[in-house]
């Protein structure tokens, strides 16, 4: 009889114990030890929006682990959270956000990832809010919590509205009940800046399609809006003492033009000709924001290298004195 099994077995429990009170220890610098690796920051454009307005949310990924990793292979690799000043989690009313989209991060690398995750989420009361981003890590099964972002929801001056019926698509036969919709012009005060701002829903109460900035405004002139044939919303509005902005917005909330204008003999105004809506009067300018671009597709801009080859020193002559008329004799 082997009378040292029990002492055995009374020794290895304990030791098991040891190493999981180890393992305990040490995972908190585990978890620690990844995030020193990679960081995740969360950021907003700005920290004020107007109900519904987009809001572009911009993940940024600094990778210092030594390999390269792999993100964005399904919808589950990113989640957002949102949470009111009471600390009630608003629920999104539609899907998460889509983030899939596979790519990779070398060490030593930033990568941004930028959502716009106003569509997924019914922010229409005003108060302040937190937003939160948690990024898994498939290859080390590891989660990081990005450091948490505050903005706020505030109310809009409504400036003007029209209700409009869309154009009939093609294929659709004529006297059939037209889809409603609105654009609302709304102005709002950041940073003690007007700007003006466009919002497309379904009426009151119904679906916001999409609420969006158009442009900075000026307080003493209101801007001009009018509705074309086609749906489109036309808005004309004075950005500063001499400048005008000229928008066209679709339907869908999409901003198709944008042009600029100054004030030389008279101002821009909106007009009607050939059954269209145009700006008559001022002088179109360009500008680096201009829609569509000016710009030639696929071109590259010129680069203007110093040449480094010696020019040759200009000789220089002396000035020649002209000699004096001599007056009459």
């Amino acid at each position: 009889m082997n009378l040292n099994c029990p002492h055995k077995v009374a020794t290895a429990i304990p030791a098991r114990c040891w190493r999981a009170a180890v393992l305990y220890l040490l995972l908190p610098l585990l978890v620690v030890s990844v995030q020193a690796q990679v960081t995740v920051t969360l950021e907003l454009e700005k920290s004020r929006f107007l109900p519904r307005e987009s809001m572009l949310a911009k993940l940024k990924i600094v990778n210092f682990s030594g390999q390269t990793l792999v993100f964005g292979e399904d919808d589950h690799w990113l989640q957002f959270q949102i949470e009111s000043e009471s600390g009630e989690e608003i629920i999104p009313i539609t899907d998460p956000p889509p983030v899939k989209g596979r790519f990779t991060v070398e060490s030593s690398i930033r990568a941004t990832k930028e959502v716009d995750i106003a569509p997924h989420y019914a922010l229409e009361l005003t108060g302040r809010y937190t937003l939160t981003a948690k990024v898994h890590i498939k290859q080390w099964g590891k989660q990081l919590t990005a450091k948490p972002v505050k903005f706020d929801i505030t109310n809009g001056t409504v400036l003007w509205e029209q209700i409009f019926g869309l154009p009939l698509k093609k294929g659709e036969l004529p006297g059939q009940p037209r889809q409603v919709r609105r654009y609302v012009l709304q102005q709002a005060k950041h940073l003690n800046a007007m700007s003006l701002y466009a919002r497309v829903d379904d009426g009151l109460d119904g679906k916001v399609h999409r609420v969006l900035p158009i442009c900075p405004m000026v307080s003493f002139n209101k801007p001009k809006a009018q509705v074309g044939p086609n749906g489109n919303l036309h808005v004309l509005c004075q950005t500063g003492a001499r400048e005008y902005n000229y928008s066209v917005i679709d339907p869908g909330g999409t901003i198709n033009m944008r042009r600029h204008y100054l004030i030389v003999t008279n101002r821009p105004r909106l007009d009607f000709k050939d059954g269209k809506i145009i700006v008559a009067g001022g002088y179109q300018i360009t500008r680096p924001d201009d829609l569509p671009s000016n710009k030639k597709v696929g071109a590259e801009p010129e680069l203007i290298v110093p040449s480094n080859e010696p020019r040759p020193i200009p000789n220089i002559k002396p000035p020649v004195p002209v000699p004096t008329k001599r007056t009459g004799t």
